[in-house]
């Protein structure tokens, strides 16, 4: 029972911290678009931004997700000094690594720059390799944040860690504000390059007291090649997805100008629902797996499992049923004004669609594939995640053709159904107990439940005509009071659990 507290506490804390920065994320958005619009720049910008951090998210979140089960073992089993050593010995493999590979992307930007926009010349390329140049100092920024990081979520601290989303937030809407018609997109790099610094300082200040940086000499050979070993096929698994990262932007960008922004717009829609549900729970989740494991309480990890993907489930139908109905309204709401025109919010109500059919198999892979690394099995997701990526970028290509930009956002909800379900099998092997058919019965009475909210939802938005916020929070307490009122005559489990703990805690 105190295991499941502390797993609701952890979660509802971080969820919330959460909700903040992705409205922060929301408004940063909205103020790009009114102040930036969506032109070349701000396309060189964002394929810049998000290539470098989903680089520095590839090579670094594949270290920390390694590191953490490492080191979590070391903490339980011999203590605190021998779980520092550890870190010390790692900042100082990594951190040198880091340097080389930011000077190589800052001398070789404009090659970097020409494979990532084939379809950019002459001073669209010097931008772009501009901002990559500028972009390389996040290597190392975020190789030292995750890798001390760790020591947080080691002992269940989460909120430092996700700070740097915050940073990153403040400083772009500061910089939109009050530098953007002096400074352009000069000022938004180097907003981004101090919000790591700033993510650093912190995460340094909070494990001021769990961790001492040793200056002497360490050994730390068999440790260091352990996680190496874990972490080389991640590596290899998140690269693909970098890649395909890359396809999506080559892609975007030869759909014309303003395509690669709208495709970002809308990805922060769909990362706004991701980030405050799938991304809160999974964290949380895979810290007290790692902790089970080490302890050999694996059917708690398995329990805890089936719960949660139920629960997820539930829980993204209703917000898949509104981004698909209302997302136009959505997109408005948050993009419509200023340089962002009537053609600009239907592109992106196209991509947020796509985005959204895709929330729930998000969700159930971003819990599944922590559960492997809880168990340091780092290859079945890197395999998994191979032939997800394959299918994606397979995808991507044939349905741009098509629907135009957002098939791109549809090639990912399909690539991620196919993952969660090879996923699913294999997850097995680890917890023989899990069964997926004990989540069918629940998860067919919120399908049930989607289904009629959405009939009401459609007959809502065609009768009430206000303001596009009122409108909004009308058809979201519609959809909601409909499907948890058609869930609770259905009699669902997860609702009686929900109301049953109200009940307790009232």
């Amino acid at each position: 029972m105190k295991n499941k507290k502390s797993i609701l506490v952890s979660t509802v804390m971080v969820s919330l911290f959460t909700v903040l920065i992705k409205f922060l994320g929301l408004i940063k958005q909205s103020v790009l678009a009114a102040y930036c619009g969506a032109t070349i720049e701000t396309d060189a910008f964002f394929v810049a931004t998000g290539t470098m951090t989903s680089l520095c998210g590839t090579i670094f979140s594949a270290l920390s997700i390694s590191l953490l089960t490492i080191h979590t073992q070391l903490l339980v089993n011999e203590g605190r000094e021998k779980a520092n050593g550890l870190i010390n010995a790692v900042l100082r493999t990594f951190l040198p690594i880091s340097a080389v590979l930011a000077l190589l992307f800052s001398v070789f930007a404009p090659f970097v720059a020409r494979f990532l926009a084939p379809s950019y010349q002459g001073a669209q390329i010097s931008d772009l390799a501009y901002d990559i140049r500028i972009m390389s100092a996040e290597l190392i920024l975020y190789c030292y944040y995750l890798i001390v990081n760790t020591v947080l979520e080691s002992d269940k601290i989460f909120l430092p860690g996700k700070a740097i989303a915050f940073f990153q937030n403040v400083f772009l809407i500061l910089a939109a504000v009050f530098f953007y018609s002096r400074f352009g997109m000069n000022g938004m790099l180097y907003a981004f390059i101090l919000s790591g610094i700033a993510e650093c300082i912190l995460v340094t200040a909070a494990t001021r007291k769990k961790i001492k940086f040793v200056i002497g000499k360490i050994d730390y050979k068999v440790e260091v090649k352990k996680l190496l070993e874990l972490t080389i096929p991640l590596l290899l698994g998140n690269a693909m997805y970098e890649v395909n990262q890359i396809v999506d932007n080559q892609i975007s960008t030869g759909l014309g100008n303003g395509s690669a922004s709208v495709l970002n717009y809308g990805a922060s829609v769909h990362d706004m629902v991701v980030g405050v549900i799938v991304t809160s729970i999974s964290v949380v989740l895979f810290s007290h797996c790692s902790t089970w494991v080490a302890q050999g309480q694996t059917g708690k990890v398995g329990k805890s499992l089936e719960k949660i993907l139920v629960y997820l489930t539930l829980i993204l139908l209703p917000i898949t049923g509104m981004c698909v109905i209302a997302g136009d309204q959505i997109v408005e709401l948050f993009y419509g004004r200023g340089n962002f025109g009537t053609n600009e919010i239907t592109l992106t109500y196209s991509v947020v669609i796509g985005y959204s059919l895709g929330f729930v198999f998000q969700a159930a892979r971003a819990n599944l594939v922590k559960v492997f690394y809880a168990f340091q099995d780092s290859k079945t997701p890197m395999i998994n995640g191979m032939i997800s990526i394959v299918c994606n970028i397979t995808l991507s290509f044939l349905l741009s053709k098509f629907i135009g930009i957002s098939g791109v956002s549809l090639a990912t909800s399909i690539a991620m159904m196919i993952a969660t379900i090879l996923l699913l099998r294999d997850v097995k092997n680890y917890l023989p107990g899990f069964s997926v058919k004990s989540c069918f019965s629940e998860i067919r009475k919120g399908i049930t439940a989607l289904i009629l909210s959405v009939v009401v939802l459609l007959l809502v938005k065609e009768v009430v005509n206000l303001s596009t916020l009122i409108c909004l929070i009308i058809e979201g307490v519609v959809v909601v009071t409909v499907y948890g009122t058609i869930l609770f005559c259905l009699k669902s489990k997860s609702i009686g659990e929900a109301l049953d703990y109200i009940k307790r805690r009232t």
